[in-house]
């Protein structure tokens, strides 16, 4: 073989169109000339050279070729283009630099020759201290990876992982790994997972605080996946879970297989099943137990590119979308659009007239959208107002009573009426500084909305919330002040039940909670550090709270007991927004790329 054809075959390897019967050919070219070796360590240099990477990992790749864990086979099958075998082949080409300046020519074969006369074949897979525990399969948004070393770099599509490494995914963020087994791992948004230890005995993570899903591969008697949290140890033989992580306590939900799921405080082991769940607390008050994951949704109907906010009207029989410029009505019961109304501007609260024939419509920058069904087209109206730049919006459930939060300079909440004919008026704006809002009339449905200067004072409530962790519920038509609350950060997704009686709202500090507005009672149902919360929705009877999660799902619960009373698997990798019919039996969900999925409640 001359030289020409010894580079034309390093070039397809470096290019990744190196065919079997060729990369036969180099191998052998490769363990039997030391001349064939010296070219194949120049063109990877220059290779290498080409790529625009920083080699934050050179040290530990050095570490690993000293203990000869780096061999042409592993070579071949990482080709210099992607930015981690470049990392590679860069370090690699600086030792076999210096091995052949220093006449070294026995330790390259030392390197690199022996092992392969180690293994059969230069494509054997072998489980090594050195080879990946992980890969990064997709991400979306940012994802760190820190190493053993405590050093941070910022991961890229096909990133690799090694025993020691973190990764940790950031705020509004996702990412999907592939551990060596085939095992796969989908972390949501604030989560981090440490790999403690992958090698020829041992499988171990440690989820240290976020959520994860896991859908394990069958794993080995002798060798199982193990995943550690602050509060429990699970052991893995092959199963589909998803696994939650809190300061307070640890949630496995079990959707395929079984877990062994241990309490790490006393002990306690409990056998988890398809279908069940089983909370670990930090301090337990009670015997650990599996419990039953109740989910009566049925999915009925998919509309693609429908929006990325969602109402029912009050019967049940139609739903309207909202996206960045059109406004859609579709069918509940056959899925179909109905109408659109096109170059709208961007609506973020949603709702129908109690006569089902009107929809209401409110976006942060102020634009509103009165559209009678029957009419041509729907009028566009702008509220003006002196009170600074609006941030956040909301509008009562009977489409009659609109609030908005204006920016931190000019600290003032307008509420808003709007008449029959489509006239908006505005009430009164509060004095205060807030961001979250949320809006409520007690006279939703079947009765007139209350006069603009008259009425109950108990009719119509907002309630909103400051950065400081201060929220206020207002009489919206006097003005008064009902009550004020202060919690451990800002609520930065809030609710109020119909009769204003249930606060509910998601902070970073607070987790989820649920407070009874006369009593005072609180209860949290859902730890801060866990998947986020994106939108909160009562049930028309008070009875049920239901949140759009991060992590692709959608929580039901009781606001009586605060018990879970259903978990709803979206299939979508988030749920951004949700709307429930006044009846209870019908569920629209919003997911990723604004598709909205119909569901029916199952008697």
């Amino acid at each position: 073989m001359n030289d020409v054809r010894l580079q034309s075959l390093i070039d397809a390897l470096l290019d990744k169109r190196l065919s079997a019967s060729d990369q036969d050919e180099l191998a052998a070219r490769l363990r039997s000339s030391p001349e064939a070796r010296r070219l194949y360590w120049e063109l990877v240099e220059q290779e290498a050279l080409l790529q625009d990477v920083v080699c934050e990992s050179a040290g530990r790749d050095l570490a690993r070729m000293a203990a000869n864990d780096l061999s042409v086979g592993e070579l071949l099958r990482q080709p210099a283009s992607t930015p981690v075998a470049s990392q590679k082949l860069k370090a690699a080409a600086t030792l076999g630099r210096w091995l052949l300046v220093g006449g070294g020519f026995v330790a390259l074969a030392m390197v690199l020759v022996i092992p392969f006369f180690r293994s059969s074949s230069l494509l054997q897979d072998t489980v090594t201290a050195g080879e990946p525990t992980a890969k990064l399969s997709s991400l979306a948004g940012e994802v760190w990876l820190t190493d053993s070393r405590q050093k941070s770099v910022k991961a890229s599509s096909a990133q690799a992982f090694y025993s020691g490494d973190r990764v940790r995914v950031g705020e509004e963020s996702a990412a999907e790994l592939t551990l060596a087994d085939g095992t796969k791992v989908m972390l949501s948004a604030e989560s981090v997972l440490h790999f403690q230890r992958f090698d020829a005995s041992s499988k171990v993570l440690q989820l240290e605080y976020g959520s994860a899903e896991v859908a394990a591969e069958p794993q080995s008697p002798h060798r199982p996946l193990v995943i550690h949290t602050q509060q429990a140890r699970l052991t893995v033989l092959g199963t589909r879970f998803r696994l939650y992580a809190g300061d307070g306590d640890s949630r496995v939900e079990l959707e395929e297989g079984k877990v062994q799921f241990e309490r790490q405080s006393d002990g306690q082991t409990v056998e988890v099943a398809a279908g069940q769940y089983a909370v670990a607390e930090a301090e337990p008050a009670k015997p650990l137990a599996a419990e039953a994951l109740s989910s009566d949704w049925r999915l009925r109907q998919v509309l693609h590119r429908a929006g990325a906010r969602v109402a029912f009207s009050h019967d049940g029989a139609k739903l309207a979308t909202a996206d960045a410029d059109r406004v859609k009505l579709w069918s509940v019961a056959t899925g179909e659009l109905q109408q659109m109304a096109e170059k709208m501007a961007r609506f973020d609260c949603l709702a129908f007239a109690p006569s089902n024939e009107t929809l209401v419509a409110i976006g942060e920058r102020g634009k509103v959208l009165y559209w009678p069904l029957d009419a041509a087209s729907p009028l566009s109206r702008e509220l003006t107002t002196a009170t600074g730049n609006l941030r956040r919006c909301a509008v009562s459930h009977d489409g009659r009573w609109l609030a908005q939060t204006s920016d931190m300079a000019a600290g003032y909440l307008p509420i808003w009426h709007v008449d029959d004919a489509g006239e908006i008026s505005l009430i009164r704006s509060i004095p205060m500084k807030m961001s979250s809002v949320a809006i409520t009339a007690t006279s939703w449905l079947g009765h007139p909305a209350p006069a603009a200067a008259a009425g109950s004072p108990s009719h119509v409530r907002v309630a909103a919330s400051n950065l400081n962790g201060t929220t206020v519920i207002w009489d919206a038509e006097t003005g008064s002040e009902l009550a004020r609350y202060r919690f451990r950060s800002q609520l930065h997704v809030l609710a109020l039940s119909d009769d204003g009686r249930q606060l509910c709202g998601y902070g970073n500090a607070t987790g989820l909670l649920i407070l009874d507005t006369e009593s005072g009672e609180r209860k949290t149902l859902w730890p801060s550090d866990s998947a986020r919360v994106h939108c909160l929705c009562f049930s028309r009877d008070g009875r049920e709270l239901l949140a759009a999660m991060a992590d692709g799902l959608v929580r039901g619960w009781s606001t009586g007991t605060g018990e879970a009373t259903f978990v709803l698997p979206t299939d979508d990798a988030r749920v951004f927004s949700l709307a429930v019919s006044d009846d209870g039996r019908s569920l629209a969900t919003v997911g990723d790329k604004g598709t909205v999925k119909l569901w029916q409640r199952e008697e």
